[in-house]
């Protein structure tokens, strides 16, 4: 059985949370690469928030993407592609203070070329790239640790609300994440960021703003700990 978190709001003790944010970055050949368009904005704020709030963050960001100051108490690693992500992961999970809580919010490829060597020339009519897919990272990890508290992040463009709450939903269940924050693509822009929280009882809160979805998850995360606290006792 997974040891319980060593703090949070119960005790006035930190917890270690593992943040992963950005996007990655597939090679095509060793100058072109297929990536999205995450920022990692919303991934540094949650960093700095966990981080003003008392506890010890590991941020593992995309190559490229945004990046916390040096001094603001959070451990910054950079990764590039998925499976590099995933290889990242590991070794914190693998770690001596492994972390309590993942809250997975990193824009991963689904799908991954097969990168070829050089610079692939210019001048054909057109360039056919084959793709497989890659690893699911959080998958891999909930196999890795089965306790571990997830939140996950959930982005969908052109459907509707209820079909972005399913999806999500149904990628929490898949996993066994404790609660979900589900956004469209349209709601996040350089100047802001929409979503919904998706807690595990049903309940839903709409937020606004990089730095209040930040502050609704420490404090969604400082409540999933200290209900696994509880139950650790009980079962002590």
């Amino acid at each position: 059985m997974r040891r319980p978190p060593k703090g949070g709001p119960a005790t006035g003790d930190c917890v270690r949370v593992l943040i992963t944010s950005g996007p990655s970055r597939e090679p095509i050949d060793d100058v072109r690469y297929v990536s999205n368009v995450s920022s990692g904005r919303l991934g540094v704020a949650l960093a700095l928030a966990f981080a003003r709030a008392g506890h010890q963050v590991v941020l593992l960001r995309g190559q490229g993407s945004a990046a916390p100051e040096a001094g603001a108490g959070v451990t910054a690693l950079e990764f590039t592609t998925a499976r590099s992500l995933l290889a990242a992961a590991r070794g914190v999970l693998a770690g001596v203070d492994a972390p309590d809580l993942l809250i997975h919010a990193a824009a991963v490829a689904d799908y991954a070329p097969r990168p070829a060597a050089g610079k692939l020339k210019s001048g054909a009519a057109e360039l056919v790239v084959r793709m497989q897919p890659t690893p699911k990272v959080v998958d891999e990890l909930r196999r890795l640790d089965p306790d571990l508290p997830i939140i996950l992040f959930k982005l969908e463009a052109r459907v509707s609300r209820d079909e972005l709450h399913r999806r999500a939903r149904e990628s929490a269940r898949r996993v066994g994440a404790a609660a979900v924050v589900a956004n469209f693509l349209e709601d996040v822009t350089a100047h802001g960021h929409r979503a919904d929280l998706l807690r595990g009882d049903g309940s839903s809160q709409r937020l606004d703003g990089r730095e209040a979805i930040a502050a609704a998850l420490v404090h969604e995360a400082e409540d999933i700990l200290r209900a696994a606290r509880a139950r650790a006792e009980e079962g002590a």
